[in-house]
């Protein structure tokens, strides 16, 4: 047992001395961030005497996970996973779309998916894009797409009566994950200015 107990300590020296195992660097701290929008509060009335409800904002697949997404090529896109997300992001995208109709009045009730009532409206969309553009070194980017829909109750079934993609890309002054995260946020923000636009030139039905 003293002989076997002399090799690992005499293993473990070795390995040390070779730099093989490096106790002293510090593991890598992950950093956290979040979708950020600010919508000025708008005066009354709302733009629409109806309520709206804001069904879901799903997000395609690869850029569902909370990692931040960089495109590094025509073909590659690469996930860091030292820096991610504080929520997943149909659930943030989502409340933040819940958040601007609210703020901005655009219809007179804004429910969450959370709500139990209904209401004649109802808007859903998809991100089909959300990532860091770092293709061109010199000028990185940051690139929000997403589609909407949304559609009125009527008589018998519920009708789409807006379609339509939405799609900023927001230069950037680095290629940090700080910087492509605030590029994220304000491109999601121009997204909702024109969509908020488009909701509150749209004829409402009877």
């Amino acid at each position: 047992m003293t002989k076997l107990l002399g090799s690992l300590l005499l293993t473990t020296l070795l390995l040390l001395a070779a730099g093989c195992v490096d106790l002293s660097r510090p593991a890598l701290a992950k950093h956290y961030y979040l979708l950020n929008i600010s919508p000025a509060a708008a005066d009354p009335p709302p733009a629409h005497q109806a309520a709206i409800k804001v069904t879901g904002f799903e997000v395609a697949s690869p850029f569902a996970d909370r990692s931040l997404v960089y495109r590094v090529d025509a073909e590659r896109y690469e996930a860091d996973f030292y820096n991610e997300f504080f929520v997943i992001p149909r659930a943030m995208v989502t409340s933040k779309v819940v958040e601007w109709l609210s703020v901005r009045r655009v219809f007179v009730t804004t429910l969450p998916p959370s709500s139990s009532l209904d209401a004649p409206y109802a808007i859903e969309g998809l991100v089909t894009a959300m990532y860091g553009d770092l293709r061109d070194k010199a000028q990185p980017e940051a690139v929000f797409t997403m589609q909407v829909f949304v559609s009125q109750s009527g008589p018998l079934e519920r009708s789409i009566v807006l379609e339509r993609a939405y799609s900023h890309q927001v230069r950037v002054p680095d290629r940090s994950a700080d910087a492509i995260s605030k590029g994220l946020s304000q491109a999601f923000q121009e997204c909702l200015v024109d969509l908020e636009a488009d909701l509150r030139a749209m004829q409402m039905s009877p």
